[in-house]
Parts: structure tokens; C-alpha cells; sequence
């Protein structure tokens, strides 16, 4: 099991890393709902429909949580808080929220363990992972003149 790649130029004109190589995660298979309760439902003595339910109505539980405003905390996963984007106002009285408020998100952070032996801060989902070059047909300029194949 790994996380696959891609390798990117950067080809931004006014970029200080102009023609610097990067590389980027791709994903791999969609896992959806059923694909999750049907999983849990292996591993578990749940029956799959029982997951599902549970699990869509945490989706509803979650979304009205979020439009209110609150984190939402889920143990051994991580939390989950709305993030808004905004423009400057010259002054707190020049602010208004249909203005300057352009856009926003969904923030999610992980849990994090600290590990006494070492003292890192550990994420979850990203203890341990591995990384691998994704395979390609198509070939692409590489830095030092070769090329390296590209998905």
C-alpha cells in the first residue's frame, strides 16, 4: 500500500522556484459510504445497512453542527470547523460581511499524538505512510535533460 505521485514543474513565470520539479499526491479509488459500511460490516459484528444508516446520519449530524458554527471533534479521527475567506476592509466600520466575505471551507486537522521517545507530533492518517511514483504512458521533460514518465 502507498500514496502515488506525479512529478510537476513549476512554470510560473514570476515564481522564484521556476522550473523546480514537485511532486504531487494523485488519488487513488473513490471509497464511498457503501464501500465503508460494507468494509466496517467485515470487521465488525454490525450489520452493513446499520453502519450506513449511522454513518449517513452522521453526515446530517455533522452538517448542522458545522452551519451553526461549532468543531466537530471525532475521537481517534480528528475535528472539523468552517473557514471563511475574506477580503481587506480599510477599516473594522468598512466591514461588511456580504462584501467581504467571499468564500469558505471546511478545515480538517487530523488527530495528533505526541510520542515521548522521540517527540514528534504524530498525525493520524499520516503515521508511516508510504510514497510511490505513479506509472505513465506519457513522457515529460525532466531536469538534467531526461524524462520521466508522467500519469
Amino acid at each position: 500500500m502507498s500514496v502515488k505521485y506525479k512529478l510537476y514543474q513549476d512554470n510560473r513565470r514570476n515564481s522564484l522556484n521556476n522550473g523546480k520539479w514537485y511532486a504531487r499526491a494523485i488519488p487513488g479509488d473513490k471509497v464511498d459510504l457503501e464501500t465503508l459500511s460494507q468494509e466496517i460490516q467485515d470487521n465488525t459484528t454490525a450489520k452493513q445497512a446499520d453502519v450506513y444508516a449511522v454513518l449517513r446520519e452522521l453526515v446530517n449530524v455533522m452538517d448542522n453542527h458545522l452551519k451553526n458554527g461549532d468543531r466537530v471533534v471525532l475521537d481517534g479521527f480528528g475535528s472539523f470547523k468552517i473557514g471563511l475567506k475574506s477580503v481587506a476592509a480599510d477599516t473594522r466600520e468598512d466591514f461588511n460581511p456580504l462584501a467581504h466575505i467571499v468564500g469558505a471551507r471546511v478545515n480538517f486537522q487530523p488527530e495528533a499524538h505526541w510520542t515521548a521517545t522521540d517527540r514528534k507530533h504524530r498525525k493520524q492518517f499520516l503515521q508511516d505512510i508510504q510514497v510511490k511514483l505513479a506509472e505513465s504512458t506519457k513522457k515529460q521533460s525532466q531536469p538534467g535533460g531526461g524524462t520521466t514518465p508522467t500519469p
